[in-house]
């Protein structure tokens, strides 16, 4: 498992969980083969085409890739046609907004890119915002190493 340790993890390391602080890239592209590597919103953050061959070669024939990430913004803003990165405001607790750089893609444009490294798509859910009047919706996609 990686994780970006901090204060909320500190030293609360438990056997069997390795604590890794590194450039997700750099750490994938030199660790021994994962079974499973798993991501919950981090992958919009990394350009994908620097990303997707560091997993495709850090999972083991057959390993598990789950990942979510953002398809449509707080303001209702779909994804990309294209495989570019755009401004994303996100909220902070307390109000106000901080704008990041993301990769908000289309399920078919995430689905060509994981070919392009020998993943193959199993299965992509729709995790819609709970709240009817909020359009915030993420998608959730698992995938195979060939």
């Amino acid at each position: 498992m990686i994780f970006s340790p901090g204060l909320r993890h500190g030293d609360a390391a438990q056997p069997g969980l390795k604590l890794i602080l590194a450039d997700a890239v750099e750490h994938l592209r030199t660790a021994e083969p994962y079974d499973v590597i798993y991501s919950i919103h981090g992958f919009a953050y990394i350009t994908p085409r620097r990303l997707l061959p560091a997993v495709a070669t850090a999972l083991r024939p057959g390993g598990r890739l789950v990942f979510s990430v953002l398809h449509t913004d707080s303001d209702g803003h779909g994804p990309s046609a294209t495989v570019t990165a755009r401004p994303e405001p996100l909220p902070l607790a307390g109000g106000g907004r901080l704008t990041v750089w993301m990769w908000v893609l289309a399920p078919e444009s995430w689905e060509n890119l994981l070919a392009e490294h020998g993943l193959v798509i199993d299965r992509v859910d729709a995790l819609d915002a709970p709240e009817g009047d909020n359009p915030v919706s993420c998608r959730l996609f698992q995938a195979a190493a060939r």
